[in-house]
């Protein structure tokens, strides 16, 4: 288990003509869990939240009192060929919601590899 905290301060905050500070507070958390199925076989999983709360005071700024939540959860299935060799295929799925935006994008990757340790 993890946790990240960040703060970021854009140019924008001192700019109000723009109406546009991107400034946040981050807040990151993610719990991984490994298991080893067979000699041969791992699994890997992994869930992660985001949460960004802009931080713009400037009047008319979308980001104004707004925040924004990513959830994401992968998988990898691995597959050992060797002591220091294994094939890996995994997805990952995300949603991600603005509080100023009226629904979530989703995303979905699927990728396949080899890992190699030397």
């Amino acid at each position: 288990m993890s946790y990240h905290y960040e703060r970021g301060l854009a140019d924008g905050r001192n700019q109000p003509q723009l109406r546009d500070d991107v400034s946040y507070v981050n807040h990151y958390g993610s719990a991984d869990l490994d298991l080893e199925l067979t000699e041969r076989v791992s699994l890997s999983t992994a869930f992660h939240y985001e949460r960004n709360n802009w931080t713009s005071g400037i009047p008319g700024d979308e980001r104004q009192g707004a925040h924004e939540n990513v959830f994401q959860g992968d998988a990898v299935l691995y597959y050992r060929l060797a002591d220091l060799v294994r094939l890996g295929f995994g997805v990952q799925r995300s949603s991600r919601k603005q509080s100023f935006e009226a629904s979530s994008v989703k995303n979905t990757n699927v990728g396949f590899g080899i890992e190699g340790t030397f």
